[in-house]
């Protein structure tokens, strides 16, 4: 029997996160920051054509430049998966890292998603975050969404919304 090796990696680095999804009760769990996975154990990944970085809220980490730096000695396209709310880290690991890929969760149009999302404020931080972010050029750069019930009906206009910037 042949043995396929691993193609894509998701890797968790914390279950630590300042929102309060109603679809993910993390933050009521959250990981002791000790116990975390170390950057340095990550060596032991196999090259792979992918790997996502994501929590928990990966840009809580203080560390998460080492983590990135590792990711793309084991492969070519490294992208977090955020909620974009520390907006000043995520430039900042941009401007450290341009070829990084960049999703911030937006779960609906402003008042929908702020709602899922358990932050005021959420949906004009991911914007912002995506807007800038696409003006230093990075290139790989988008959305992410849990598609729900609650969020269904402002799918078509995301959807839109990102098309017209010229994001995933």
């Amino acid at each position: 029997m042949k043995v396929f090796a691993p193609t894509d990696i998701s890797i968790i680095t914390t279950y630590r996160c300042p929102m309060q999804c109603k679809m993910c009760n993390i933050w009521k769990n959250p990981t002791d920051p000790r116990l975390e996975i170390q950057p340095e154990e990550l060596e032991i990944l196999p090259h792979v054509k992918f790997i996502n970085i994501t929590g928990g809220e990966p840009f809580i980490r203080e560390d998460l430049d080492k983590i990135v730096e590792v990711a793309f000695r084991k492969a070519p396209r490294v992208v977090i998966s955020t909620s974009g709310w520390f907006e000043e880290r995520v430039l900042e690991l941009a401007r450290k890292f341009p070829k990084i890929g960049i999703r911030i969760s937006i779960e609906g149009l402003s008042q929908k998603n702020d709602e899922l999302r358990g932050r005021a404020g959420g949906f004009d931080k991911g914007l912002r975050t995506l807007l800038t972010l696409k003006d230093m050029g990075l290139k790989d750069i988008g959305f992410g969404c849990t598609v729900s019930n609650n969020n269904s009906k402002d799918m078509l206009s995301l959807y839109q919304l990102s098309k017209s910037l010229g994001m995933e």
